[in-house]
């Protein structure tokens, strides 16, 4: 009788290890090549799967490799920025993988394999809601905020200056100051200050979390108080405590009448709906800038900038098409699968990751001539339709 019990216990511890290691192995080893297989079943080559971390460990050494060398002077970056998906495409193909963690990522760099799911017309690729507030924005109601901080950026060059006939001027920290400025007036309205000094707390936040992204991946090690551990989490306490005290007074002003509707932060209160904004911006002072100095002059003369002289400024427009084409404000869009579903003649089972390689497509010599890699604002001469092959 206590040999059937020793038994019976036995089993059933044996059964529970079993259980306890399939629940494991799973998730980390059995669901990864599985989904590899079926990808690979139709001829999509990548990255052969590594326990656990993937390509997280490459993709890191690979960015070290980039950021240690200078920056060349010319506009290719795609090496700098974002190694393993070049490096992968140009071994597998257009249509390749490699592996965050255990998720496949499926690399799609065809225009009209990028443009069907975008169209998401079955629903299986999730996508971002676009929030009523952003239309209102590009009615151009927020130009007078663009064009009160482009004059105070002037002005602070023209105090630079002074009785010189000259100054040297580091254009990038003085875009990033902008940029900032413009975000947070349009942002935050009056309370402006309080939204630099927040996003100065998220910079900083950033930095760290970067150079965390750059450490071989332990589980759990965020929680381990180290010194910039305990930073991380200091900015994330202060960055809340900020934003919620100024959605707080911004949400009592707008009950007593005494906040006008003026600002993101408002209209974002008044919608009720949840947003992502972004801000990137570019420019590179070569030979086009006389050509544009000239044509806002002509357009706009000493008149503030609004909405409608905008739209008449062509090579401007051009400019910035062609900055936007090299240095795109997001090097990919992704999707993911949360059920199968069909790209061109592939099928795609749930669980995978979709990269659409925006700065790779931007950079096709198939698709944008041999000139791709070059600062060419004459190629949207007619216009966006006629730029490339593809549009």
């Amino acid at each position: 009788m206590d040999d059937l019990v020793l038994c019976s216990l036995g089993l059933s511890l044996l059964l529970l290890a079993l259980y306890g290691v399939g629940r494991v192995s799973y998730p980390i080893w059995w669901k990864p090549k599985w989904l590899a297989r079926k990808l690979r079943q139709q001829g999509i080559r990548g990255t052969p799967y590594k326990l656990w971390v993937g390509d997280m460990k490459e993709h890191v050494r690979l960015i070290t490799e980039a950021w240690s060398k200078p920056i060349n002077l010319t506009h290719q970056i795609a090496q700098r920025v974002d190694p393993l998906t070049l490096n992968t495409v140009r071994k597998y193909g257009k249509i390749s993988m490699y592996w965050y963690g255990t998720t496949p990522r499926l690399i799609i760099s065809d225009p009209e394999l990028m443009r069907e799911v975008l169209s998401n017309k079955l629903g299986n690729f999730e996508k971002p809601t676009l929030n009523p507030l952003v239309p209102s924005i590009a009615k151009g109601g927020m130009i007078p905020v663009f064009s009160l901080s482009c004059n105070r950026m002037i002005e602070h060059w023209q105090e630079m200056v002074n009785d010189q006939e000259t100054c040297e001027v580091d254009v990038w920290p003085e875009l990033q100051k902008i940029a900032m400025d413009i975000i947070s007036r349009v942002a935050f309205g009056s309370n402006y200050e309080e939204g630099k000094k927040i996003f100065e707390l998220l910079q900083e936040s950033l930095t760290l979390t970067f150079e965390a992204m750059q450490m071989v991946y332990i589980p759990g090690f965020r929680f381990v108080p180290t010194k910039k551990n305990r930073r991380r989490y200091k900015l994330v306490a202060e960055t809340t405590s900020m934003l919620r005290d100024l959605v707080e007074r911004k949400q009592n002003a707008m009950r007593t009448g005494q906040s006008r509707v003026d600002d993101l932060l408002s209209l974002l209160l008044q919608s009720n709906e949840q947003n992502s904004l972004g801000n990137a911006s570019g420019q590179k002072l070569m030979d086009w800038q006389e050509k544009a100095r000239e044509e806002v002059l002509q357009v706009c003369g000493k008149s503030e900038p609004d909405f409608e002289a905008l739209s008449h400024l062509k090579v401007v427009t051009m400019i910035l098409n062609e900055v936007l084409r090299l240095y795109p404000p997001g090097i990919a869009q992704h999707r993911h699968t949360y059920k199968e579903g069909k790209i061109g003649d592939m099928t795609i089972p749930a669980g995978i990751d979709l990269v659409l390689t925006t700065m790779l497509l931007h950079r096709d010599p198939e698709l944008w001539g041999d000139d791709a890699e070059e600062f060419r604002p004459e190629r949207f001469s007619e216009g966006i339709s006629k730029a490339s092959k593809i549009i």
